[in-house]
């Protein structure tokens, strides 16, 4: 299987992995560290700022410009690598869903997520410029509470029913392919997932400027 992001947690032959991470700002260049856990048992038009990709790439796209605030349902274009070959992808944040904390028992988090309301939000991804992407992975999103601030986030490798994240599978490789994934935010007692934030600093050197990255593509 290819990603688009180096794998962060390990799987074994049998079981689930997965990882909770602490609380971030949305503009953080790197995620906080994650927190290893037991494996569980149970199996819109792009932005108006934008820049060119690079003259170089085989594939090029307008980039939606870091720091761009959409709304649900806009779509972002943003830089995508998996194994060596590279082009754009479309990220659509399509809805955020609320869940119920005993949602969370499959995965067997423990005290780690007590009182926490899981988030599941929707999104559709899309192949803008014809790149081999296939069985690559989306990674790198965030749920945002009401400050604007990163929720604490659970990264699932195996299958969690109530948000299969996926891969793009074998025919992602031509432009306008498209699939959906999900990805899995929390909310501490009291607050709530508001929006969700993608940064791609990891793919800073497919990117017209040095700073790419810098801040991450926001929906609210």
């Amino acid at each position: 299987m290819r990603t688009g992001l180096p794998v962060v947690m390990a799987i074994s032959a049998t079981a689930m992995a997965f990882a909770l991470s602490g609380c971030s700002s949305s503009d953080d260049k790197a995620p906080a560290p994650a927190i290893a856990t037991p494996p569980a048992s149970s199996a819109a038009a792009p932005s108006s700022s934008s820049a060119a990709a690079p003259a170089g790439d085989s594939a090029s796209a307008e980039y939606t410009k870091q720091g761009t605030k959409l709304k649900i349902g806009e779509k972002a274009v943003v830089p995508f690598k998996s194994q060596k070959n590279t082009g754009a992808i479309g990220v659509t944040v399509t809805g955020i869903d609320k869940g119920v904390e005993a949602d969370l028992a499959p995965l067997k988090l423990g005290d780690r997520a007590k009182g926490m309301t899981p988030y599941y939000i929707q999104v559709k991804v899309t192949n803008e410029t014809g790149s081999d992407f296939a069985y690559s992975s989306l990674g790198l999103m965030n749920g945002l509470l009401a400050d604007g601030t990163s929720g604490p986030h659970v990264s699932v490798i195996g299958k969690f029913e109530k948000c299969d994240s996926g891969n793009s599978g074998k025919a992602f490789t031509t432009k306008g392919a498209s699939y959906n994934s999900c990805v899995l935010a929390l909310a501490p007692a009291g607050a709530e997932v508001k929006g969700a934030s993608y940064g791609a600093s990891t793919y800073r050197d497919l990117a017209p400027n040095t700073d790419y990255g810098k801040d991450a593509v926001t929906w609210q």
